[in-house]
């Protein structure tokens, strides 16, 4: 991203900063304080502390305005999210957004001048906040706090507080916990194979069924259908519904650190190979990419598989690429990324994976995150998050952004498409390998879990008003033990099934000299289910005359209707099963299918896949 740029309130701030001989800053000292969001990382819960942090140390921080009338802001942003709401979709430009609810000049003026006035330097300033440089010793002086060591991390203890007289100009403070060494990507790995079939006597299947394997006896049976080599665009547009609703009018941003040169002319290529068209001229676009960043994708993989998925089911609509920095505060820069989509208006709905557990973020993060949610709904931008591959990931925790109320968890299901394009059945994501040993397997029947949509109850968030009357009160309380919480996925998409995708990969894939070379492979995973909600989101504005927008409460308004398909168990003494390698072409394992570790797909919305699976369902009207 760019450093931050001069806004309209930069005459303001600077005439401030000029007048601050002659003018005296509001006087604070000994004044009530008013707490902020807490800053404290939430894994530091129960941690001992190595000690105090260097008191040297400089942090970058950023004074988050709250602007003119918070409260009323987010009344309006679920207006134009509620179908049901005379306001529904009429949405406001940035420029009405930020005259409306955007901070004043007096605002930021009075928060200037208050951080100068602290000794702290005054590094840029935006419509959103004002970043600051400050020591840990000013940090600790000037919010009130006490920063903490712990091994490679610093984060306070006892909250931070800014004086009362400013309560209703700042909304939260970030940078004041974080990593004292660069931040490695953040998004995990998506489910991965390669496209080369043969592994002894087993081949992968183009479509479900299409070859099968013998296998040593499991829940009665000693055939199985072979692994899905990669669903193609003609396989996964016909199962989806994709026809006269093809995204024309919208646009997607798709956010990631880094970004592939290549991916355009990438995309076309594999495009070109599978005969269908791909992106015409002016179609594809790439913000600039971050001078860090030197022109590469720290997840190439990734980046292909969400660019290509949005073209896949949303063939006419507009795919902006918005690349976030490649070095410092990982989870500031998607931010960043974020942000430039909302005040540009950029797109209509965005993608992004990044699936990191709530403990790795404080609540003033948090915070931050979701004044862009909010005014991303004002504006009709949709956020889509993938909800996490590794099923309850052993934590019982879940993911953020996803688990933010304005965003939608996007799960994954595995979808079994037949000869034909014919739908043969779909269950909550949930792989269990078995290694298949001459006539035997390695360990009882279903084997290991290998990776599946994450899922479950939210520690931080309170129950959204639009889950109540959908949301199990066991899920939401956890069967009783607490209050009602958010719980997610909010709405799933296969993942589970890989679809091919092809690209140049600077890590993943060599030519036979050993440069980065083309290939295509099979890819998957909620980081491919989130584009794929996204493109279809695209598709439904064609149709409504309008973006979606923050699309929870139509989503939830839709429950147990038609609309949806509701996903159910599996059955345990018969469950799907396939035969293939995982990943390489040996060894060869049992995959049985639906078992999502603690996770469970149930009747109505479950912590397995959320309201159910969206096949054909955007299809369906939105329009006002």
């Amino acid at each position: 991203m760019q450093p931050p740029q001069p806004s309209r309130v930069a005459g303001a701030v600077a005439a401030a900063a000029l007048l601050g001989g002659l003018l005296s800053a509001p006087a604070y000292a000994g004044a009530a304080r008013h707490s902020l969001p807490d800053p404290a990382l939430g894994w530091t819960s129960g941690r001992s502390p190595d000690g105090p942090a260097d008191p040297a140390l400089v942090l970058h921080l950023r004074v988050y305005l709250t602007g003119r009338a918070p409260t009323a802001e987010r009344a309006a942003a679920l207006a134009v999210s509620d179908p049901a709401d005379p306001a529904y979709a009429r949405y406001l430009s940035p420029a009405e957004f930020g005259a409306r609810f955007g901070p004043t000049v007096d605002q930021t003026a009075a928060v200037t001048s208050w951080l100068t006035g602290q000794g702290l330097t005054v590094t840029g300033t935006t419509t959103h906040y004002v970043a600051v440089d400050a020591t840990v010793a000013q940090a600790d002086a000037v919010f009130a706090t006490t920063i903490d060591a712990y091994n490679d991390a610093y984060s306070p203890v006892g909250g931070a507080s800014v004086p009362a007289g400013l309560a209703g100009d700042i909304a939260t403070v970030t940078g004041l916990a974080g990593l004292t060494f660069d931040l490695k990507s953040s998004a995990k790995k998506t489910k991965k194979t390669t496209t080369k079939a043969a592994a002894g006597d087993v081949a992968c299947s183009h479509w479900w069924g299409e070859h099968v394997a013998e296998i040593p006896a499991a829940y009665g049976h000693t055939t199985a259908p072979t692994t899905i080599c990669g669903y193609t665009p003609q396989q996964l547009r016909a199962a989806y519904g994709v026809g006269s609703q093809d995204g024309k009018g919208a646009t997607v941003a798709i956010v990631m650190t880094g970004h592939l040169p290549s991916m355009e002319a990438d995309a076309n290529r594999f495009f070109a190979d599978q005969h269908v068209p791909g992106f015409a001229s002016g179609q594809y676009t790439a913000t600039a990419t971050p001078a860090d960043c030197d022109n590469q994708s720290t997840l190439p993989v990734e980046e292909a598989l969400d660019t290509e998925t949005v073209h896949i089911f949303a063939p006419a609509a507009k795919v902006v690429f918005v690349p976030a920095a490649c070095t410092g505060d990982k989870q500031q820069a998607l931010l960043d990324a974020q942000t430039a989509v909302v005040d540009r208006h950029l797109a209509d709905v965005t993608t992004d994976s990044i699936s990191v557990l709530e403990s790795d973020f404080s609540a003033a993060d948090r915070a931050a995150w979701e004044l862009l949610f909010v005014q991303g709904a004002l504006e009709g931008i949709g956020f889509d998050f993938d909800s996490g591959d590794g099923g309850d990931d052993g934590t019982g925790e879940i993911t953020f952004p996803a688990s933010d109320p304005w965003a939608t968890a996007v799960g994954g299901t595995s979808l079994r498409i037949g000869a034909g394009n014919r739908i043969l059945g779909e269950s909550a994501w949930g792989d269990n390998l078995d290694e298949i040993d001459g006539d035997t397997y390695s360990q009882p029947l279903p084997g290991f879990s290998a990776g599946g949509s994450t899922g479950g109850r939210s520690s931080t968030f309170a129950q959204p008003a639009y889950q109540r009357a959908a949301v199990p009160p066991a899920l939401a309380t956890a069967a009783g033990a607490g209050p009602a919480r958010r719980v997610i996925p909010d709405v799933s998409a296969n993942a589970g099934e890989l679809w091919l995708i092809g690209f140049t990969g600077a890590d993943q894939v060599y030519d036979e000299n050993g440069s980065a070379g083309y290939d295509v492979i099979g890819e998957g995973g909620t980081s491919g289910s989130s584009p794929l909600i996204a493109a279809l989101e695209a598709d439904a504005k064609q149709g409504a005359g309008h973006a979606l927008g923050f699309v929870n409460p139509a989503l939830y308004a839709r429950a147990g209707t038609a609309a949806l398909h509701d996903v159910l168990a599996v059955d345990p003494a018969d469950p799907p099963i396939e035969v293939g390698p995982s990943g390489t072409p040996t060894p060869i394992y049992l995959n049985t299918l639906g078992e999502d570790t603690s996770l469970t797909a149930a009747p109505g919305f479950d912590n397995a896949t959320g309201l159910g699976s969206t096949t054909r369902f955007f299809a369906g009207s939105f329009r006002r």
